[in-house]
């Protein structure tokens, strides 16, 4: 009862920043699919974006570029194809899955302060927005990935927003998932690299990582099977006796105290507690269904001072087919234009795709910027879509 009032008091009480954003992993009975949204106050995200095998990278830093060596950027060459969806003029990689069922989502961590240039570190340096790219076309499983993160220096960078104008100081935290059904998870706290591994199935946004842990650990006791009513969340839930007598279905009742609001800390423990609860899928249909449904249960609904759901995708890691759904757009004058009902995912199957013959119109390709062609570097907070104080 005092773990579960005192996670209650933490989540009211702190300074919780309502940005969205969540991932979930569906991660039983030999399937791995994965799911996410992505929640913002703008148009972003919505690019889709191939890396073809060959192509040939070099990390694209713009922040203290004159202070690096070329020759220590970090350079690769994709070993494997990838797809995914893109963000601003840079197209950056926000989503994605590559061939051999690896997949990356970059989710918005408020908070997040990334390591800066080091010239004593020696390793290859990549800049924090071009870790999507390298990751898909380098590794096949999670460990692979962090084994060459981990040989990399880490640093700021900055994104081209449009001509010449770039952003710095965009935060995010990544999540990395494999067929195998192990996860990853990065973040940046204090200028440091946090890498926290069997990271399990749930990712969603502010507070980091090991506080939302703290956090939902409070909610295991949630478990549709139970026999008894649960004692410690009939003290705490208004009338509970009363609804648990009444339900007709106990899996249900069983669940009363499962937060319902859409702060990160909430989305992150409904999440929990429904992927926790889920039965064993008996086929690839059925965990793609508890993937969209459960995806679907933390969408943010377009509510006043709330940022919606825009776009979902849900990852199938051992099909390798990638599915996503367009929700809605912002037009001119910021009012919400929503796709029809009738709207659902379009599956992209990377096994039938070519990954040798690059298609500009889609092609991720990292190269350095020309200085000459950056004008300005404006700092995510001081924009209000994209700052700290809104996200």
């Amino acid at each position: 009862m005092k773990v579960l009032l005192t996670a209650i008091a933490l989540s009211t009480t702190l300074s919780i920043d309502a940005s969205a954003c969540s991932d979930i992993f569906v991660n039983k009975g030999g399937y791995h699919i994965e799911a996410r949204t992505l929640d913002f106050l703008v148009n972003i995200g919505f690019q889709d974006k191939v890396g073809y095998i060959g192509d040939k990278n070099t990390s694209d830093i713009i922040i203290d570029a004159d202070k690096i060596p070329s020759k220590q950027l970090s350079s690769w060459t994709n070993k494997y194809g990838f797809f995914g969806r893109g963000a601003f003029k840079a197209g950056k990689l926000m989503d994605g899955m590559n061939t051999q069922g690896l997949s990356i989502a970059a989710l918005y961590l408020p908070g997040s302060k990334y390591p800066s240039y080091d010239s004593k570190n020696t390793k290859p340096v990549l800049g924090i927005y071009d870790i999507g790219a390298f990751v898909l076309s380098q590794a096949t499983t999670v460990a692979e990935a962090l084994t060459l993160l981990r040989g990399q220096q880490l640093v700021t960078s900055a994104i081209e927003q449009k001509e010449g104008i770039f952003i710095k100081d965009m935060p995010v935290h990544f999540v990395i998932r494999d067929k195998t059904g192990n996860s990853a998870v990065v973040e940046f706290i204090d200028g440091k690299v946090n890498i926290h591994e069997n990271a399990g199935d749930i990712l969603t946004n502010a507070p980091d990582f090991e506080w939302q842990l703290k956090n939902v650990s409070a909610y295991n006791s949630l478990l549709a099977d139970s026999k008894t009513p649960n004692e410690t969340f009939s003290k705490t839930v208004i009338d509970y006796t009363k609804i648990y007598d009444t339900s007709t279905h106990k899996g249900e009742a069983n669940l009363l105290g499962t937060p319902g609001d859409f702060t990160p800390p909430s989305r992150f423990a409904r999440a929990a507690v429904l992927v926790n609860n889920f039965p064993t899928p008996s086929s690839r249909q059925v965990a793609l269904a508890q993937a969209s449904s459960l995806i679907d249960s933390v969408s943010v609904p377009a509510l006043n001072g709330a940022e919606p759901t825009l776009w979902s995708s849900v990852k199938d890691l051992d099909d390798n087919v990638y599915y996503v759904k367009n929700n809605a757009v912002y037009q001119g004058n910021k009012t919400l234009f929503a796709m029809p009902l009738t709207s659902g995912y379009t599956a992209i199957d990377l096994k039938s795709m070519e990954f040798k013959t690059p298609d500009p119109t889609v092609q991720l390709k990292v190269e350095v910027t020309n200085p000459k062609n950056v004008k300005q570097v404006i700092s995510a907070d001081k924009i209000p879509e994209l700052g700290a104080n809104i996200m």
